[in-house]
């Protein structure tokens, strides 16, 4: 018992149950505040000694853990803090909530915003990084054998979902605290501070009954890919926001009017935005104090539902998480019929079609590989559009909508097609990089079938379709009239992505980690960059041709894109960097 306490007493004053033992990483200072509670969990049952051991090792995992908002990052360092290093990009997405405040816009529908990008990046963090926290079916087959009662963990998790969920929230809301607190003055932080933990509230009983919900109907993996599409959007958006940051204000001076409806009670974004009519606006309507009261009580109900019903199913259904059978329906089998008769088409012989589906398999199921490679897909899709808002700058959306069809905007998928060219370089990567012994152990002759299947099943389940998205918007948005122009934006887009092949390095598909750095990506992203100005500009000096300017253009890109992909392929053994 002395030997216990004496442990106990180092422990919280020192960190660590050795003073020899060199310290792994920098004592978190929460961990000293919590010091100053010992005595109180102590008092109630809990072994503290243990749950600061257990409080420190999570935190530790944490820093080590690699976020979503470094995804696309090809460097690690085992001695960064990536958690610290997340709150940073939170609070830099945080700053567009805030400056949202600064429009000239209805103050009840600026708040409606504000708020409404707060929970939405708030959520998309928690389902795609602290799934991690709360999903954690590792804990108890670690911890209980050992000398930690349930109390003890249950507190430990408790704490831990705590900290982490404040963490967030303060870089979320950060920077909005701060504006809102210079423009509307000390009220502002008196109301939106209890807001923010009610928010909190809110949002851990809708994400916790999105996965019991998951989890019961569904099975494990079900749960696992739509964690990782939440992880994607995540990525997307902080790539999307940095966009929008510089050009928010270019949609200042649209006049905006706002009438109450009765579909508003539905939203969340319009209860927790009530509250700052009432104490800014000094606005005690009906339809504001109904909307505040049930900012109060939908958050404080939900903490009640979510300890005495969604707790119990959920522990209950966590299991599922071990379950990685995937179940198939019709609608699979038909698509897959039909893929098959595609993959019969464009791939000549059999060694091609077996990589075709090789690379399909790896690219539909391994999730690292997609939440490294769909955010930059996606954002090659809307970045065109992005660039769009500068023709908002008017003072009505029909003279936006004017300026757009008589202008050249469609020329932006140069930029879909320079980021679907680099793209590409993605094809060598993977998480079960170990696995590419396999490609030695095959009777192939040469690597051509590996490669031709490869960037073929590549270019038909990414470039091309991440490529019409944008494409049909435009011509939907501006007529028949760019069909041409974006014919030709699409050959000149597959001479880039080929031009990448063939300047990269022949690195089999998947067969690289992601930790490696691609060797000579920044000269390949520059002289993208620079080719397809270089097209574009013959593009753009053709179409001032007319009626067959852009069609000789066609005729010539098509033409060079057989020639290269002819001589992209004139790969032996010796080419391929092992």
């Amino acid at each position: 018992m002395n030997k216990d306490s004496s442990m106990s007493k180092d422990t919280i004053n020192n960190g660590s149950t050795s003073a020899k033992r060199p310290a792994v990483m920098e004592e978190p200072r929460f961990l000293k505040l919590l010091d100053r509670f010992a005595g109180m969990f102590e008092r109630s049952g809990i072994d503290y000694t243990r749950l600061r051991l257990t409080l420190r090792i999570k935190l530790l995992m944490d820093a080590r853990r690699i976020p979503t908002v470094f995804a696309n990052s090809n460097k690690t360092n085992e001695k960064s803090n990536y958690f610290r290093l997340s709150l940073f990009i939170y609070t830099l997405m945080g700053l567009f909530a805030g400056l949202i405040l600064l429009l000239p816009f209805p103050l009840f529908l600026k708040f409606n915003i504000a708020t409404g990008l707060i929970i939405f990046f708030l959520m998309s963090t928690m389902i795609s990084d602290f799934s991690s926290v709360l999903l954690d079916v590792r804990e108890k087959s670690i911890l209980l054998p050992r000398p930690v009662d349930h109390k003890t963990m249950n507190a430990a998790k408790i704490i831990h979902i705590l900290y982490y969920i404040f963490c967030i929230t303060a870089a979320l809301a950060g920077p909005q605290l701060i504006i809102g607190t210079l423009k509307y003055g000390a009220i502002f932080p008196a109301v939106m501070i209890p807001e923010l933990v009610l928010i909190c509230f809110f949002v851990v009983f809708f994400t916790s009954v999105l996965y019991t919900f998951i989890l019961v109907i569904f099975d494990g993996e079900k749960l696992k890919d739509i964690i990782n599409y939440f992880q994607i959007v995540l990525s997307l958006a902080v790539l999307v926001f940095y966009q929008l940051i510089g050009r928010i204000f270019n949609i200042s001076e649209f006049t905006i009017t706002f009438s109450p409806k009765w579909w508003h009670y539905l939203l969340p974004t319009a209860w927790f935005a009530a509250p700052f009519s009432i104490f800014l606006e000094h606005d005690v309507s009906a339809y504001y104090l109904s909307l505040s009261a049930i900012a109060l009580l939908a958050p404080v109900t939900s903490l009640v539902l979510y300890t005495r019903v969604v707790v119990p199913h959920f522990e209950k259904n966590l299991q599922k998480l071990n379950d990685n059978s995937v179940r198939r329906n019709r609608f699979s089998s038909f698509t897959g019929r039909l893929r098959g008769k595609l993959v019969s088409f464009l791939c000549r012989t059999d060694q091609e079609r077996v990589f075709w589906q090789f690379t399909r398999h790896i690219t539909a199921n391994e999730r690292k590989l997609k939440l490294g490679l769909y955010p930059s897909l996606a954002f090659s899709a809307v970045m065109p559009f992005i660039m769009m808002i500068g023709a908002f700058s008017v003072r009505s959306f029909e003279e936006a909508a004017w300026k757009i069809s008589k202008g050249y905007y469609h020329f932006g998928l140069y930029i879909t097609a320079v980021i679907l060219g680099s793209a590409v370089l993605m094809l060598s990567r993977s998480e079960n990089y170990k696995g590419a012994w396999i490609y030695k152990a095959l009777p192939i002759e040469t690597p051509v079938p590996i490669f031709r299947g490869a960037v073929k099943s590549f270019i038909a389940r990414f470039i091309i379709p991440f490529f019409l998205f944008p494409a049909v918007i435009f011509v939907l948005i501006m007529g028949v009239k760019v069909i041409p122009d974006v014919v030709l934006i699409f050959f000149n887009m597959m001479i880039l992505v080929l031009l990448v092949f063939r300047m990269s390095k022949k690195e089999l598909p998947f067969s690289r980690s992601f930790q490696q750095t691609y060797d000579g990506k920044s000269t390949a992203v520059f002289l993208l960059f620079f080719l397809a100005a270089f097209l574009g500009g013959i593009h753009f000096a053709l179409s001032l041709v007319p009626p067959f300017g852009v069609w000789a253009n066609i005729a010539f890109s098509a033409l060079l894109c057989m020639l290269l992909w002819r001589n992209c392929f004139r790969i032996s053994w010796k080419d391929v960097d092992a």
